[in-house]
């Protein structure tokens, strides 16, 4: 599993681009301004711990900040910034996955409020798997279908969002009294069904199909460690369409629970074409992963539906 989340990280480097910016932010909007200068210590904190350097941007407007350009190669995978009430940090996903990026913004916080001393923490300990599958038992037949993707000529990377909000308590408690799958699971269910009606009302010769991956935490120790320890797996609607939501849920989390314990998609130990200068190897690898029978995926999203960590007073 190392190696394939070496490779990548490998190819997060190579593929970044203007148009297509391999990073992510998460905005955390607070009752009122933290102190400065005690979110840069926490920073540094977090920076000497998990060995990641961080650069703190000058405050401007959060769409600029969201963005505008993030070249890795300049050194900082980290940066952040704090516009009034609102910290925004942006980590490249060569160096962290979401769950990573939470571990170091709850360390920064803690360290800022006070809660936890600088402390060093574990080194991260990736689960290898006993058996090594190219997919998953519950995939179908041949490779995986062409994905339907933006015309390369209409790409800006320019980022936009939408935010939704619902009683997320009333859900989880319905999950625990229908059993069998749990609210993380019904979240991916709903966006699995979402994606499968799209692809019945858009593909009438069956070509283009839009699928979704999820990120699997594959950390021997769930909440322990900084970088991408983060495998994906592809879910699939092997389920008949009738059939109901809680049906649809157990069918998930049949394939979640199978594919965290056999993985998917190895990947050679030392692929070669890492070993190639980098002017080779980018567009040789764009144009590999660019060919439409590569699934790239489209809708990559994850969910914890707790916090265990050691800030869960700080996150309040």
């Amino acid at each position: 599993m190392k190696a394939q989340i070496e490779l990548l990280d490998f190819a997060f480097k190579l593929l970044d681009s203007a148009v297509s910016p391999q990073d992510f932010t998460l905005i955390l909007h607070f009752d009122e301004p933290p102190d400065i200068h005690a979110l840069q210590a926490g920073a540094k904190s977090a920076c000497e711990i998990y060995g990641a350097r961080a650069k703190r941007e000058t405050p401007i407007d959060l769409e600029r900040f969201v963005n505008n350009s993030f070249d890795l190669h300049l050194g900082y995978p980290i940066k952040q910034t704090l516009i009034g009430a609102t910290l925004a940090t942006r980590f490249h996903h060569a160096a962290a996955d979401g769950l990573s990026a939470a571990l170091w913004l709850g360390h920064q916080l803690s360290v800022a409020y006070g809660l936890t001393p600088p402390a060093h923490a574990p080194e991260l300990s990736l689960r290898r798997a006993q058996t090594s599958v190219r997919r998953s038992q519950f995939a179908y037949d041949g490779a995986c279908d062409p994905l339907w993707t933006v015309a390369k000529s209409t790409r800006t990377g320019t980022r936009r969002w939408t935010t939704f909000h619902f009683c997320a308590t009333d859900l989880r408690q319905a999950c625990k009294r229908a059993g069998g799958f749990t609210y993380s699971d019904l979240l991916a269910t709903c966006a699995l069904e979402v994606f499968a009606r799209w692809n019945r009302q858009h593909n009438e010769n069956g070509v283009v199909k839009v699928g979704l991956w999820l990120p699997m935490n594959i950390r021997s120790r769930s909440f322990e460690g900084f970088g991408n320890g983060t495998s994906r797996i592809r879910l699939y609607a092997r389920y008949s369409p009738s059939a109901s939501l809680l049906d649809k849920a157990r069918e998930v989390r049949q394939q979640v629970s199978w594919t965290t314990e056999h993985g998917e998609w190895a990947v050679p130990e030392i692929p070669l074409f890492t070993r190639l200068p980098r002017f080779i190897a980018a567009p040789a690898l764009r144009r590999y992963l660019n060919r439409p029978s590569i699934d790239m995926a489209t809708a990559v999203f994850s969910h914890s539906d707790r916090w265990a960590g050691d800030a869960r007073e700080a996150f309040k």
